[in-house]
């Protein structure tokens, strides 16, 4: 009988028996000639029956036929992706992201089964394969680097900052409320994780992918500033314009709009940053180790002093503060706070049960800096900064007044000036 014949007669007989038995005796029957068939078919260009190509019968197909069924599978599997975000639409197309179908891997894969072993071996693997069925699945690939590119570019259409909430301070005292704008940020990240494996298995939607931004709140919130009602302390000096002025213009609006909420420590190095060149500081004169000298950001402790007496007027607590070699003519003794990059700072709790609002200004030659807050924080009392002892010597005090009648009164410290030297007199408002 020849090797086809057999074939017929195994593939007659094996799908009319039912049950192992009859399954044992068939193959008994037909021993040598099947196990011929198994020797044909590993030597031959057919795929073995039962093989199939994404649930489609391939079997007896041989190389170049199956890679047609592949490629076909392909061509109706891939398409262009397409996204949506409220009434916007992006399409990724294939091409885009180098999306490549594994035909020949796929092609090898069917071909192979049931080749390779033994005689029996190869015998035993086909008859499970035409009993049972083996499907292979088309592959592909992608370009994960173009992906990351398209899912970004569409990002950064529907991607939206937030905006923080933000109080003003009318020159007649008034104080204006703006609310804050929550951000959208899509996680390109997660998204292109998702579509890893429907990208790999060709399992593509066919429907748009909506797409869900993720909020983003800004750092000061709407509801950060609903209890900020009015001015609970504010203070300021005078300088001339200048390079001085510019790097207290500067260092004035680093502090402005930042909010310090309940329990909260502010830092005036952390919120102004170095002073340098680069962060656009001029050179002006500073006091170094008690020496008068030229570096960049010469006048901002003069912000940090404004800022220092305006934290005292508003009833907060200062955790920091230095005091100058010298006195500064541009506040009253003692009531100056020094700073240094890297080395001196000034520094505020806010010990409120309500969040407080940083407003500062340089204009002309006016700095002004005002701390908002919530009225009823200050449980009606007024404050005020007094001093004892001499302008060398100062003791400075804060007092925490109710009409005429003295509800507290807190020692802040005494500072020890060194008297000026006649070349210093120059650089007395560092």
């Amino acid at each position: 009988m020849e090797t086809s014949e057999v074939q017929k007669f195994n593939l007659k007989n094996l799908l009319s028996k039912k049950g192992s038995a009859a399954l044992v005796g068939t193959l008994a029957a037909v021993g040598v000639g099947t196990l011929a068939l198994s020797d044909s078919v590993a030597d031959g260009d057919k795929i073995v029956l039962g093989i199939r190509a994404d649930g489609r019968n391939i079997g007896g197909l041989d190389r170049s036929g199956v890679e047609k069924v592949f490629t076909n599978i392909a061509a109706q599997k891939i398409h262009e992706l397409k996204f949506r975000y409220g009434d916007q639409e992006f399409v990724v197309t294939p091409e885009e992201i180098a999306l490549t179908p594994l035909v020949d891997k796929a092609t090898q894969e069917a071909f192979n089964y049931g080749r390779g072993g033994s005689t029996i071996g190869n015998f035993n693997e086909q008859i499970k394969c035409f009993l049972n069925g083996r499907n292979v699945t088309l592959a592909a690939n992608f370009d994960s680097t173009l992906l990351d590119e398209k899912l970004n570019a569409i990002a950064a259409q529907i991607n939206r900052d937030p905006v923080n909430a933000v109080v003003e301070l009318k020159s007649d005292g008034a104080i204006e409320k703006y609310p804050g704008v929550i951000g959208k940020k899509l996680n390109v990240e997660q998204l292109a994780a998702s579509l890893k494996d429907p990208l790999t298995t060709l399992n593509l939607p066919k429907s748009a992918i909506y797409l869900e931004p993720e909020d983003v709140a800004p750092f000061v919130t709407t509801e950060d500033i609903a209890n900020i009602d009015s001015v609970l302390g504010t203070y300021s000096t005078y300088y001339y314009p200048g390079d001085r002025g510019d790097n207290i213009w500067l260092a004035a609006n680093a502090i402005s709009h930042k909010l310090v909420k309940s329990s909260w420590t502010f830092s005036f190095n952390d919120t102004v940053g170095e002073r340098t060149w680069d962060a656009g500081y001029k050179v002006a004169g500073v006091i170094i180790n008690g020496r008068p000298a030229e570096d960049y950001g010469g006048g901002v402790c003069q912000v940090s002093s404004t800022l220092y007496n305006a934290v005292l007027l508003a009833g907060l607590t200062p955790t920091e503060r230095t005091p100058h070699y010298y006195q500064s003519t541009y506040v009253a003794p003692g009531r100056d706070a020094t700073v240094a990059d890297g080395y001196l700072d000034f520094k505020f709790r806010n010990d409120f049960p309500h969040n407080v609002y940083l407003i500062a200004d340089a204009y002309g030659s006016t700095l002004s800096v005002s701390v908002l807050g919530t009225k009823a924080d200050l449980g009606g009392a007024e404050i005020a900064i007094e001093r004892e002892g001499s302008d060398m010597t100062p003791s400075i005090y804060r007092v925490w007044y109710s009409g005429n009648d003295v509800i507290k009164s807190e020692f802040l410290h005494t500072d020890v000036y060194e008297k000026p030297k006649p070349r210093l007199e120059q650089q007395r408002q560092l």
